[in-house]
């Protein structure tokens, strides 16, 4: 089994990322993985023309069904209201200035305004939720699911972008958020006994105090996973095989508790190829 992980694509943000994009997904194509999964943030700003754009593209590079891809929404994919001025171009110091006024925003970001993104964004790319375990019937919100790829891997796919407890407080729409009971539940799932697993999210599981010595207080504080010390628990309770994740913008391997392997693929400057027979092979690409 060949799985090929890519994160970060921020499609539409400029003609030259678009291009990138396209010709990540080519050098992908040539790797013939069996599966590709993208954890997030594949559009800049969650626009219409962006998803739409994006899922053609996917199509034509053989990746739009089920078996074939895996998606999952970054923060960018949901708070349009918030990124829908941040692209390449034009006076980058002006947009910066409306952060203040567009952040007051987020105090009016409810439970129903995400759950319309989401439905929005699954919508996008539907073909790729067909055969899947869930533990609810609901189309337009099946976060957490499973999807098992063939008789020994199987996928766990986790939405870290829930409604945060204290959303008022995520003012730069970067913070993340794992429902604990769903994610716990999904982790327990039956169908997983005996398989190789593999958990997929969106944010980073990097303690904030790593992240600070290396891009400063201000950067992990808005890019940090909220309850991420409930969350790794309870992948220290299950233990996964794998953890793959992107958002912060850097590729690396690393261990959480000391056991658990997890791979950030940064962004789409790099990808990474997964192979799993006998054991596990990680490989980057650029």
């Amino acid at each position: 089994m060949k799985i090929a992980h890519l994160s970060d694509l921020h499609y539409g943000f400029s003609a030259e990322r678009d291009a990138l994009v396209e010709r990540r997904l080519i050098q992908i194509q040539r790797a013939r993985p069996d599966h590709l999964i993208l954890s997030g943030d594949l559009s800049q700003s969650g626009r219409a023309e962006e998803f739409r754009t994006l899922a053609a593209l996917l199509r034509r590079s053989g990746f739009s069904t089920s078996d074939r891809l895996t998606v999952l929404p970054g923060n960018h994919d949901l708070y349009s209201f918030f990124f829908k001025d941040f692209h390449a171009g034009g006076d980058f110091y002006r947009k910066w200035r409306q952060v203040p006024r567009t952040a007051l925003n987020i105090h009016a970001y409810d439970q129903p305004h995400y759950e319309q993104d989401l439905s929005f964004f699954i919508h996008s790319f539907r073909n790729a939720f067909r055969s899947i375990l869930t533990l609810n019937e609901r189309e337009t919100d099946p976060y957490p699911f499973i999807k098992l790829l063939d008789e020994r891997v199987a996928l766990i796919v986790l939405d870290s972008n829930r409604c945060l407890p204290h959303i008022g407080r995520n003012v730069f729409c970067s913070n993340g958020y794992v429902d604990p009971g769903s994610a716990e539940r999904i982790l327990a799932h039956e169908e997983l006994a005996g398989r190789f697993k593999i958990v997929a999210l969106h944010h980073h599981l990097l303690p904030a105090s790593v992240v600070s010595r290396r891009e400063g207080r201000l950067f992990a504080a808005a890019t940090r996973l909220i309850n991420r010390r409930e969350l790794v628990a309870l992948l220290d309770r299950f233990h996964p095989d794998l953890v793959l994740h992107g958002h912060y913008h850097r590729q690396e391997m690393y261990q959480i508790d000391g056991a658990i392997p997890v791979m950030n693929n940064g962004d789409c400057r790099k990808w990474g190829l997964v192979e799993i027979n006998k054991g596990l092979t990680i490989t980057s690409s650029d």
